[in-house]
């Protein structure tokens, strides 16, 4: 009886959970897709090149996908058993809110495990992964290095064209800025090109009614110098043969990495308040992921004779509020004005007393928060009340 309860209680939710992580990762690619067929567009290994983003974008997006879909999976799970009775056949048999509540709970600790493996591990590796992806990209195609109107970094060098015509390698008006290392830059400008690609494979935009300039670091009464003439020919920068090592960025580093502050020779700049920060951030995220079965079975419980909306609204805005809590809380820490712990865990702590408290008055046959319950109700059942407050 007992693992029959768990296994009727997992399969209704699992279902569910499972449809709206999809949906949801769906609906985050969908912004990021556009950016993805922007970088591949005349790439020759564009099938390759956009499944590895994609894959990359998995564990940065789930990452986002989980707290919401655990909650209203437990929403829409607990309400579905309200409304067909067995929740009052369950309990009425002697079945506490507890026994009920404890495969979802285990559901949210195995979710919380697994949070922590994917933003401990595969995000920063696949965070990684994906710039090099882009960097590939674009130090290996013509076709990324030049954009209608847009201003594209190459590098140490910026470009800008008005127009592009790769059936003919035509441009229209170009500008080039180099930076070098002393901060000096040199510019280019033509009022047309055209692209040609030499016997090694290197290529040159060749640009006619050109005019050439440098200007200094520090600039100065008369710095700097300028040439008009017929054409110019720049090369492209050369591929370049590999990518940069993991741990430019908090965000790339593991787990063990900042639990020991251990940073690879990459990351020797990173701040050490915003990695710890970040650590937190980490930890104190799938640990929330602990609270929301709670919070879940007491919405489903309480606030489904009101309508599934009510229930599903109501837990839709409280995790906003504490998603966008948490995302100042960290940006707080990772400044350093607050303590690199403090931007998230107290927050973290209060949802999940909050979920303890008022499922165990849930449980307990008590109104988990009476004054807020009661007040959602008059509002709902008095329409005179309702007309009075509008006016």
């Amino acid at each position: 009886m007992r693992f029959r309860l768990d296994r009727y209680m997992l399969r209704n939710i699992l279902s569910i959970l499972a449809a709206l992580i999809a949906v949801a990762l769906g609906m985050l690619m969908l912004e990021r897709l556009i950016r993805i067929a922007d970088l591949i567009a005349g790439s020759e290994n564009a099938l390759e090149a956009g499944t590895r983003m994609i894959a990359n974008l998995m564990p940065h997006y789930l990452g986002m996908a989980l707290p919401g879909a655990l909650l209203i999976a437990t929403i829409i799970a607990t309400e579905r058993l309200s409304r067909s009775g067995e929740m009052v056949a369950l309990l009425s048999t002697g079945v506490s809110l507890h026994r009920v509540a404890r495969p979802l709970v285990l559901l949210g600790l195995f979710l919380a495990i697994a949070s922590i493996v994917n933003s401990g591990f595969l995000q920063p590796v696949a965070r990684y992964n994906y710039r090099e992806v882009v960097h590939e990209l674009r130090q290996s195609s013509i076709v990324t290095a030049f954009k209608e109107r847009k201003f594209i970094q190459f590098e140490d060098r910026v470009v800008w064209t008005s127009h592009v015509d790769f059936s003919g390698r035509e441009l229209g008006e170009t500008f080039i800025v180099e930076t070098a290392e002393d901060g000096s830059r040199r510019f280019i400008a033509g009022q047309s090109g055209r692209l040609n690609e030499d016997d090694n494979r290197t290529w040159q935009i060749i640009m006619a009614n050109a005019m050439l300039g440098n200007v200094p670091a520090t600039i100065t009464n008369g710095g700097g110098n300028r040439l008009s003439t017929e054409s110019v020919t720049w090369t492209l920068p050369t591929p370049l043969d590999g990518y940069r090592d993991r741990g430019d960025d908090q965000r790339e580093l593991t787990l063990p990495e900042l639990v020991t502050g251990s940073y690879p020779s990459q990351g020797q700049n990173i701040d050490r308040a915003a990695a710890e920060a970040n650590l937190h951030d980490r930890l104190s995220r799938a640990i929330l992921l602990t609270a929301l079965p709670f919070i879940g079975v007491v919405l489903g419980l309480t606030l489904g004779r009101m309508g599934r909306s009510g229930g599903l609204a109501f837990g839709i805005v409280l995790l906003l509020v504490v998603q966008k809590l948490l995302e100042y809380g960290l940006d707080l820490a990772q400044r350093g004005t607050l303590p690199p712990w403090a931007g998230t865990w107290p927050i973290v702590a209060l949802v999940l007393v909050l979920a303890l408290y008022t499922f165990r008055r849930t449980a307990q046959g008590r109104t988990p928060l009476p004054r807020l319950i009661s007040a959602l109700r008059r509002a709902r059942t008095d329409p005179d009340t309702n007309a009075k407050a509008a006016r």
